[in-house]
């Protein structure tokens, strides 16, 4: 794909490297081999490429090369160090031997020694095997330990790319393969297993958000924020997406950074593996994007959502049923994940029956809201009546619309917050209109 004509690969998308002298509330970023600081970038462009472009044509590409580099693997005093910006490697420590002397002892034998991406979880796994370093004997759990350190000692080495959101929140990407650009979807369904994304705020250090992570910490965020919060969430979403703006960030309360933090570890993953096949399969950060437009309706009391209290397997159906059914808000989106024979999360079945609840949202709001539902309609050319959640997203991840969007971008982010925002206003009389 070639840039959109406001978007040029010259010397003005140096997306500034990271420097490590602001103030946070996580730790200050790790120096790796590439960085992207997006709010340094506001301005530098006549009309602002959207983060499809960004990722397409610059965050991609240095992933890709991160992957094909080799590097040396660092010491323990540094990786001790450096670890400590991840919130989470206490937990990873305990399921060492020795705890944190083990986790010395695995660096410092793996101190100096040159790899690829590829073969740094292998080179982990064996260490701690042939080491006796393994706290459980159980292959799963020493498996996703080793997964789970490698991308650490990877950054800690220097490795990997970070985009800096804002001077408070920023997003770690490592080891994700380049994939075939659809020329390959065999091997691609390998290539999509791969990589790490870690989302830091305000109120937290570096952490691998998994879906259900991000959507309890949604629907809990969701459904206690004021109208004006959630307004400047939703603004702050499609701002990042369709102008790679994050400058609205700071509007929000810490649990909405941390919010925000999340779905951008979450969603430039998912774009990465949807770019890996030349967006032929795995649009799934369309899926997280539309189940963060679902939330505004769906965690409101008197809408509805899907019923998770039958588990995740996705051959057991997942009824549709009032929200406030579900006392807990972190649970009312959970329905929305689900586990297949092909591991779908967000996507297959769990894809089906989402659509299903939002055609009937979309149908019922364009009653109420006619004008803004038909504009949107408009703009993305969908048919009336239209599941609008879903071409929407398929609309801002597609190569051929990207200039349509950055001519529309505003006007755009003004429809579909104002779409999102109505679905809770209007949750109850929805609601009513919904054949389950």
């Amino acid at each position: 794909m070639k840039l959109s004509r406001t978007f040029s690969m010259t010397s003005a998308l140096i997306l500034a490297l990271i420097q490590s002298t602001f103030l946070f509330a996580a730790d200050a970023p790790l120096k790796v081999s590439a960085g992207f600081n997006l709010e340094k970038q506001l301005g530098v462009f006549e009309v602002q490429p959207t983060l499809f472009d960004l990722m397409d044509n610059e965050i991609k590409p240095a992933l890709d090369n991160d992957y094909a580099d080799s590097f040396v693997i660092t010491d323990a005093k540094t990786f001790r160090k450096k670890a400590e910006n991840f919130d989470h490697i206490r937990n990873l420590e305990r399921k060492i031997k020795g705890g944190a002397k083990g986790l010395d002892e695995l660096l410092s034998i793996l101190d100096g020694q040159e790899v690829t991406m590829d073969q740094l979880w292998g080179k982990i796994y064996g260490t701690l095997k042939e080491n006796d370093l393994f706290a459980s004997d159980d292959h799963r759990t020493q498996s996703r330990l080793a997964g789970a350190l490698a991308p650490i000692v990877g950054l800690a080495s220097g490795q990997g790319v970070l985009v800096q959101l804002d001077s408070e929140n920023y997003v770690y990407h490592f080891g994700y393969a380049p994939g075939s650009g659809g020329s390959d979807l065999e091997a691609d369904k390998t290539n999509r297993k791969s990589g790490r994304s870690y989302g830091a705020s305000i109120g937290r250090n570096a952490y691998d958000p998994s879906d259900n992570d991000y959507l309890r910490g949604l629907a809990v965020y969701v459904n206690h924020a004021s109208a004006e919060e959630l307004e400047s969430f939703y603004r702050t979403v499609f701002e990042l997406l369709l102008k790679s703006d994050p400058s609205r960030i700071q509007e929000l309360s810490e649990e909405g950074q941390l919010v925000i933090a999340d779905f951008m570890a979450i969603y430039m993953a998912e774009l990465d593996r949807h770019l890996m096949t030349g967006l032929k399969r795995y649009e799934w950060e369309n899926a997280l994007t539309e189940i963060t437009m679902l939330a505004a309706f769906s965690t409101h009391p008197e809408g509805m959502t899907l019923d998770p209290r039958n588990g995740v397997d996705n051959t057991v159906e997942k009824p549709m049923i009032r929200s406030g059914e579900l006392p807990k808000p972190k649970d009312r989106l959970l329905g929305y994940f689900g586990v297949g024979t092909d591991g779908s999360g967000l996507d297959g079945r769990n894809k089906q029956r989402r659509h299903k609840l939002s055609r009937q949202v979309v149908r019922a709001e364009r009653k109420i809201n006619k004008e803004t539902v038909a504009r949107i309609e408009e703009i993305i050319g969908a048919r009336s009546g239209s599941d609008i959640y879903d071409y929407f997203m398929n609309f801002v991840n597609n190569y051929k619309t990207q200039q349509t969007i950055q001519e529309n971008a505003d006007e755009m982010i003004d429809l579909v917050v104002d779409f999102v925002l109505n679905t809770r206003v209007h949750a109850a009389e929805i609601s009513e209109q919904i054949d389950p």
